[in-house]
């Protein structure tokens, strides 16, 4: 059987895309778990929610336009 190399070539590219998105979006995962862990916290947590509904977030992450 012949592989048609265009085909071939196209299925490639689109196999290193997407383990290319899957790097990025594991990559921004883990600098989201990071950012959480980094938060400072306060002993009594009911102060967190009250302030939580008072303030809105300061950082809103957007993917990248690029991904999907």
């Amino acid at each position: 059987m012949r592989t048609r190399t265009r085909e071939v070539v196209r299925l490639l590219a689109t196999f290193r895309h997407s383990a290319r998105c899957r790097t990025l979006r594991a990559a921004a995962a883990a600098q989201e778990a990071r950012d959480l862990a980094n938060e400072p916290s306060s002993d009594d947590p009911s102060e967190d929610d009250e302030r939580a509904e008072s303030e809105a977030p300061s950082v809103v992450r957007k993917p990248h336009p690029g991904m999907h």
